[in-house]
């Protein structure tokens, strides 16, 4: 059965759907939270709307799934998504009596309101429900950008830009013209963003725009030029000059919540590199650019193609989407470590571009020797197997830390999901099952080696989420060891770490902002939403090496298709800063 009425309708021709936020919770339509945030918001303003109270269940659920908000204009008069059980299927109001309603209720305010965070909910003039604190980070981070750009400190002249240029590049004039204009723009503007996957030449661009400012710094007598490299995951710092992470670099305050460093108390910096910037949120880019001093370059290095933040708000890519944002975007497409001869760069343009037949061509085609794919077939587990010995027996054959954790990076399996007979749960159960067991032998090798995963933030130990290590067995008891940003290692007794997990497998998410020399994507049986093009593309760029894919081509054209879309208003609300926003003009080289 299915309901084709308006939900307001609805209410009126079935009282016994009045509770309708039960029956969503009932059938999972909403997650635990998201049920009992509504039901505490509805008793704490006395407001017994069903209308209302859903709204405020399905804001929640949207912010969980990575949006910021909830865009009531774009969702009226839709079927409301993942009902299960029997039962009929609910349509989502008509976006005017729907916002009425919600205009009208006790705990909505509205931007013009002084005290913005006075209510839990926000409905902007776009008809788009946010919780407070994100309308209010998304509006910190509009005012903090358009400030940012409008200052136009310290630019070097265009003539010392060209004949720095000209020096280090010497290749191809059409291949460079897009790296030699990211460097141009960077030197010209106080924020920057230059987006490319990996090979484009990020890391290269940003050394040479290290050197050219201070040389010109040298130049004109000037101090030296102060530079901060940061990034969201130790790995990804790691891979930075004198690189750190930005929780440590913000300083997380040991009582209550924020940071040390913010707007009244800002880094000491004039040029702030952040790579990996395609993974950070919305609350965690508000904060870090108001850390930043007005008068500091930024310089945002990233993916605009990976996946969004695991939190709600993809900065990132919705800069990258800004029309009136243009002139300070630069896109590097040309790969200079594989000049478009490897399997691994093609099937990762043929999945961005939407190309399901080209990624078909590609997998089957064994042209390339960097690129393998593996059908399920009936031998699916024995091919697994043949994997992950091949793969991991140079770590498991590794007799101290620093050894084991120079190869932990040697080769890694990749899952879409944690559950599953293709999630990190079971991989990594069978991982440790094959890897303790010697080939055509009953006898089970006690001794422990493992790769772990830190899944919390733990300021006082110095270790974050993400971070991966490993457990060995030596005279003391177990040992978990880590590489850390400046290339030491710090072991700490396995019963003094904080919650962690194992890694011979971990999901796409969590690979992000790390490279290995090998990949294994473990492709589900069946399409989910997470199953999506942006997670085909990080997958495939998680490899310098080698890609191997194991599951089915329905399965995976079907993902290509699948483009994971969150809803994030800042994109919409710096276009109508054009007035606002300084006229910026970007030399050409």
């Amino acid at each position: 059965m299915c309901l084709f009425c308006a939900f307001t309708g609805m209410l009126k021709t079935h009282p016994e759907n009045s509770d309708v936020l039960n029956r969503l919770h009932a059938r999972e339509a909403i997650s635990h939270l998201d049920y009992y945030f509504a039901a505490h918001v509805a008793r704490v303003f006395a407001c017994e709307d069903p209308l209302v109270k859903m709204t405020c269940a399905l804001v929640s659920s949207a912010l969980a799934r990575g949006h910021v908000c909830l865009d009531l204009k774009a969702l009226s008069g839709r079927m409301i998504p993942g009902l299960k059980k029997d039962g009929p299927q609910i349509r989502l109001p008509q976006f005017k009596p729907w916002r009425t309603a919600l205009a009208a209720a006790p705990m909505v305010g509205r931007p013009e309101d002084k005290d913005l965070c006075r209510l839990p909910l926000v409905l902007d003039t776009d008809g788009c429900l946010y919780l407070a604190k994100y309308f209010d980070f998304q509006e910190r981070l509009v005012k903090n950008l358009s400030e940012r750009i409008q200052t136009r400190s310290h630019p070097v002249a265009p003539k010392f830009i060209r004949s720095r240029i000209q020096q280090h590049f010497s290749g191809d004039p059409e291949q460079t013209r897009p790296q030699r204009q990211a460097v141009a723009t960077a030197l010209q503007s106080n924020f920057t963003v230059i987006s490319g996957g990996p090979g484009t030449g990020k890391t290269y661009i940003t050394r040479i725009i290290r050197e050219i400012l201070q040389a010109h710094a040298q130049a004109l007598h000037q101090p030296a030029v102060r530079f901060l490299s940061l990034a969201p995951t130790g790995r990804a710092a790691s891979r930075l000059q004198d690189g750190a992470t930005i929780h440590s670099a913000l300083i997380p305050r040991k009582h209550g919540p924020g940071f040390v460093h913010g707007k009244n108390n800002p880094l000491v910096a004039d040029v702030v590199i952040i790579d990996e910037a395609s993974m950070i949120d919305l609350a965690l880019m508000t904060r870090l650019m108001e850390a930043i001093p007005p008068s500091a370059r930024v310089i945002l290095l990233g993916d605009d193609h990976q996946l969004s933040p695991v939190q709600a708000g993809a900065v990132f890519s919705e800069i990258c989407r800004t029309d009136v944002m243009a002139p300070l975007v630069v896109s590097l497409t040309y790969n200079f470590r594989s000049r478009g001869k490897t399997g691994i760069e093609n099937l990762a343009t043929a999945i961005r571009e939407n190309d399901a037949d080209e990624t078909t061509r590609i997998l089957t085609s064994n042209q390339y020797p960097d690129l393998v794919y593996e059908s399920p077939g009936n031998d699916g587990h024995a091919v697994l197997e043949k994997y992950i010995r091949s793969g991991y027996g140079p770590f498991m054959a590794q007799q101290d830390m620093a050894g084991a954790l120079d190869a932990m990076d040697r080769f890694k399996i990749l899952c879409a999901h944690n559950i599953g007979e293709s999630g990190t749960l079971q991989i990594n159960h069978i991982c440790e099952k094959i890897l303790r067991r010697p080939r055509h032998s009953a006898i089970t090798d006690r001794s422990v080696k493992q790769m772990i995963m830190i899944n919390t933030n733990d300021y006082d130990r110095g270790v974050f989420n993400g971070d991966t290590g490993v457990v060995l067995q030596d005279k003391q008891g177990l040992v978990a060891g880590f590489r850390m940003e400046d290339g030491t290692i710090r072991k700490f007794g396995i019963m003094d770490l904080p919650s962690h997990e194992p890694a011979f497998g971990i999901t796409i998410h969590k690979s992000q902002g790390s490279e290995f020399e090998t990949v294994l994507i473990l492709i589900p049986n069946t399409v989910s939403r997470v199953m999506t093009r942006q997670l085909l593309y990080t997958g495939v760029t998680r490899a310098r090496r080698k890609v191997v894919i194991l599951g089915s081509l329905t399965v995976i054209q079907e993902a290509i298709s699948q483009s994971l879309e969150q809803t994030c208003r800042v994109s919409a609300r710096l276009a109508r800063e054009r007035d606002l926003l300084a006229p910026v003009v970007t030399m050409e080289v």
